[in-house]
């Protein structure tokens, strides 16, 4: 791919570019040429590239090109919007393929750097393709807290064969308060999808260790919404067949959170973790397990 940050970004939208808000689409900041290192920045379910704009614009602002991609079916300008039930896991990693083929445009070294389903989407990218040098996975949803992984394949086969639901994050507020570029509600197939993209990740790991050269997952102490004991599976699966760069941040501090990433939703601890982040990205990669202490 030639580099032309307009046409680049404008390709991973092409297919929903009708349906997009302004500021929900693909966003590419980039030095006018390519840079030593590119950053892709992944968003969650039923957000969109907005939630990472100030923090990508001070990633810009150190040196790197960005691209913030926007996962599929998510950034409609109609916030209860139904695409979502529509959503599969051959389309999400379709998608994450035509992601670093437009990394690989912007800059030599790729790092993703994403949050839940996006943060699963980037070690799914992580463990395949070896042009990453370095994944950051923000509390990835690998499984649904309290749901025990064995149970997974049965939970996937109900909500895939189960007629759609749409199910507000917060059934009281129903989406008066929640930030103005995300959706209300999530469907129920957009579940069974991310842990079909979740499951096919922990079958790979057990075949071999990750491509990357780094990966890094942020485990929240205080999660309120995915499974850390599959995090914890997943690492000790790929350390067991030779993942010896995989570390785990332990993130302390937040309370009881899960979307620790978007600065306009209320009562958020982004103010305190995206110093956090930003700091582990100024950093190389770790050779050690950390804690991320937001206290602080």
């Amino acid at each position: 791919m030639s580099f032309d940050p307009a046409a680049l970004a404008a390709s991973l939208d092409a297919d929903e570019a009708e349906f997009l808000g302004d500021e929900m689409r693909t966003t590419i900041l980039d030095h006018g040429a390519r840079t030593p290192r590119v950053l892709v920045l992944l968003h969650g379910l039923t957000a969109s590239p907005r939630t990472w704009r100030a923090f990508a614009e001070v990633r810009h602002a150190r040196g790197d090109n960005i691209l913030v991609a926007r996962l599929p079916r998510h950034g409609h300008e109609d916030r209860m919007s139904d695409a979502l039930e529509a959503l599969t896991t051959p389309e999400l990693t379709r998608q994450a393929a035509r992601i670093v083929d437009v990394a690989a445009a912007l800059g030599d070294e790729i790092t993703l750097l994403g949050h839940s389903l996006g943060g699963a989407l980037a070690l799914h990218s992580a463990h395949r393709d070896e042009r990453i040098f370095r994944a950051i996975a923000v509390a990835p949803f690998l499984g649904v807290k309290r749901l025990p992984r064995d149970w997974h394949a049965w939970t996937r086969r109900i909500l895939e064969r189960a007629p759609n639901r749409f199910l507000y994050w917060d059934p009281i507020d129903r989406g008066r308060n929640a930030p103005d570029h995300g959706y209300h509600r999530y469907a129920t197939r957009s579940i069974a999808a991310g842990l079909g993209l979740a499951d096919a990740l922990q079958e790979d790991a057990r075949m071999g260790p990750p491509c990357a050269q780094h990966i890094e997952i942020v485990r929240n102490a205080g999660e309120t919404s995915v499974n850390n004991s599959a995090i914890n599976d997943l690492v000790a699966r790929w350390r067991s067949v030779g993942g010896d760069r995989v570390r785990i941040h332990r993130l302390v501090g937040t309370g009881l959170s899960h979307d620790v990433i978007e600065p306009e939703r209320p009562h958020s601890p982004a103010a305190r973790f995206l110093p956090l982040l930003h700091a582990l990205l100024d950093a190389p990669p770790s050779d050690t397990d950390t804690v991320l202490n937001a206290h602080r």
